[in-house]
């Protein structure tokens, strides 16, 4: 039922997502606060099995027993930090936006994390600080034999052409078409970013981008598309239009009626 989490995962296995997990929490300890690495270590207890979490705000906020605005807020930090990536579903049967999807993303730079250099001595200023019992996961030590197992971080595309590009290659096999879909993007987007009420989009019509994508090439799995790059200029024609149309896209974990497939 929940194997499409699979498509959004970035490790294979749970022991280099339990690694990662540690990682980001030990690299931005400082960072984060309690409530951040609660989230954080849900979303890791959900993405255990398809390596990627489908979690209503509702779920967050009843098991780590905080407020709507509080998990909101610490899922930005954790978007903002580079922990974690947020993708918006759209159902693709039942129609409409459901849950988000939550994947937490390897680690940038896994060197700094490695074991210390042997000249390097422990200070009194860098004391490891006690922490809460409810944190068990996220703040128990390290054992270094663990990190030295992890594998290297898979090199993720930054730009959004290199992330259509390679989303292209690992489906059908053809990455000559990224730049069919990255026009369509453009001109579509353009047209809203000129407008002062939109200018601060631009993160959301690339996710959008992203979303449209998946959607195509999901459908040629159940039909002849002739035209791929003009059925995704429909479909992301229909999620910018549905995500302009209501906010509900961005702050709430609601279905908007009406979404249609072309």
């Amino acid at each position: 039922m929940t194997t499409y989490l699979s498509e959004y995962a970035h490790f294979t296995n749970k022991h280099d997502l339990d690694a990662a997990t540690r990682q980001h929490v030990l690299t931005n300890w400082d960072a984060m606060n309690q409530t951040e690495r609660a989230v954080l270590d849900m979303i890791r207890r959900y993405s255990v099995k398809y390596g990627a979490a489908h979690l209503k705000h509702e779920t967050i906020e009843k098991a780590i027993k905080k407020s709507n605005a509080t998990v909101r807020r610490a899922i930005r930090k954790l978007e903002k930090l580079g922990i974690i990536e947020r993708i918006h579903y759209i159902r693709p049967v039942m129609s409409g936006l459901g849950a988000n999807i939550y994947v937490i993303k390897p680690t940038s730079d896994q060197s700094k994390l490695n074991t210390p250099k042997s000249d390097e001595k422990p200070t009194a200023s860098k004391a490891e600080t006690a922490k809460p019992e409810t944190e068990a996961f996220l703040s128990k030590a390290i054992n270094t034999k663990d990190l030295k197992r992890t594998s290297p971080a898979e090199i993720v595309p930054t730009t959004l052409f290199g992330r259509m590009k390679s989303h292209l290659s690992s489906t059908i096999g053809e990455s000559k078409l990224a730049r069919d879909f990255y026009g369509v993007y453009r001109k579509q987007s353009l047209q809203m970013l000129k407008f002062s009420i939109h200018e601060d989009k631009g993160e959301l019509f690339e996710q959008l981008a992203i979303q449209a994508l998946r959607i195509a090439i999901q459908t040629t799995k159940s039909k002849t598309i002739r035209n791929l790059p003009g059925y995704y200029s429909g479909v992301l024609r229909e999620l910018i239009g549905k995500a302009l149309f209501s906010d509900a896209f961005m702050d709430y974990d609601v279905s908007v009626e009406g979404f249609f497939y072309r």
